[in-house]
């Protein structure tokens, strides 16, 4: 029996479970010194164009067998989320117009097809892929994108096709990650293939932090290399334990006050019956945002799972799962991180956890963005 089968059917899809089992793979590339350099705004631009013509020829190794691939695949593609001819234009911008005798396959492009040709006989592997690399961009191209405009210093933004994506008038980025994931949600994947699939994605991620190990090599930015990085780095401090919340107390419809309806009044969450005020975020929790539905709501579960469907907002009834654990933790650390001491405490409803037990978070999420609005995998 599944652990999740005492669960409503909405309550853990596809998406949640691989995103919440592959949280520390994604965090070591969004942690990765290479892609720090990119927040920056510091990347050395040869290095970057490396980069550039490898996913070139990854993304132009994976749309050939989308065009052929049946179920599952067929009905996740989307050609308006493929990006062969985006970095075609981007390594023209960044690279000249002879981009193409330049963009050779690297070693660790060339470990990454090879795995590749070697999972496109599996049509669930290749589902791998193609999640991976699609939601990533998707999820983290509008925050990339900026980072990569304002090192080009070009005005109107130019060699970032890559990250921007032709949608709909009425459908944003997020919305179109959300509804990525839904498509995965309706899959009907037994327990034994999904562990096949996240075995199958962890070895992705070791190739594309490869990929990331080969462009970071060759920066002469600091005059530094990713290997002699690992080797002198010291352990990582440790995460302060959560903030003690002050004693202000809240019932959830007194939380509810505070959703963004009202511009004159800040913008609160709870995470864990702990109430924040999220107010200097107002990009990603505002009425616009794209956690516009934490707003005013206890986000507890959602967070815990890798979720933003709305359904599952102010849900304290429910069964987590180490991993799932470990996210909920890393999470309170971020929201004590970023916004302070809770202000109180949810104090008419009570979740099914409590802080006591969650295990010591490890890291705080995105610590290494500078940014109110980080790329996310929600």
């Amino acid at each position: 029996m599944s652990a999740y089968s005492g669960l409503a059917p909405d309550a853990r899809g596809n998406s949640s479970w691989f995103l919440t089992r592959t949280n520390k793979e994604h965090e070591a590339t969004m942690e990765h010194p290479f892609m720090r350099s990119i927040y920056a705004e510091t990347f050395d631009i040869e290095a970057y164009c490396q980069y550039l013509a490898g996913l070139y020829h990854i993304f132009s190794t994976l749309e050939n067998h989308c065009a052929v691939a049946g179920a599952p695949l067929s009905t996740m593609d989307d050609k308006v989320l493929h990006r062969r001819e985006a970095l075609q234009k981007d390594l023209a911008v960044w690279w000249g117009s002879d981009w193409e005798t330049k963009a050779k396959v690297s070693p660790a492009t060339a470990q990454y097809l090879e795995q590749l040709q070697k999972d496109s006989t599996d049509p669930w592997f290749l589902l791998c892929h193609h999640f991976l690399q699609y939601n990533a961009v998707l999820s983290g191209g509008q925050f990339l994108g900026t980072k990569v405009s304002n090192r080009a210093k070009q005005t109107p933004p130019t060699g970032v096709e890559f990250y921007t994506f032709a949608l709909p008038k009425d459908q944003s980025t997020h919305a179109r990650v959300q509804c990525y994931l839904d498509e995965l949600d309706k899959l009907d994947i037994p327990s034994e293939l999904r562990e096949r699939m996240l075995n199958c994605m962890r070895k992705i991620y070791q190739l594309i932090l490869a990929t990331f190990d080969e462009a970071y090599n060759l920066c002469k930015v600091d005059g530094v290399s990713y290997a002699s990085v690992k080797a002198t780095k010291s352990a990582k401090p440790k995460v302060p334990p959560p903030m003690q919340p002050g004693d202000r107390n809240f019932t959830s419809s007194e939380l509810a006050l505070f959703d963004g309806s009202d511009p004159a009044k800040p913008l609160l969450t709870s995470v864990l019956g702990r109430i924040y005020d999220v107010s200097k975020g107002k990009d990603s929790f505002g009425p616009s945002g794209p956690y516009a539905m934490f707003a005013g709501h206890d986000g507890t579960y959602n967070l815990a799972v890798m979720s933003l469907k709305k359904q599952t907002v102010d849900k304290f009834e429910y069964v987590l799962e180490q991993d799932d654990k470990e996210c909920l933790a890393d999470w309170i650390a971020y929201f004590d991180n970023h916004y302070g001491r809770p202000l109180g405490i949810l104090r008419d409803r009570t979740h099914a956890i409590a802080l006591k037990d969650l295990p010591q978070a490890t890291k705080i999420p995105f610590q290494s963005q500078e940014s109110e609005a980080p790329a996310s995998r929600l």
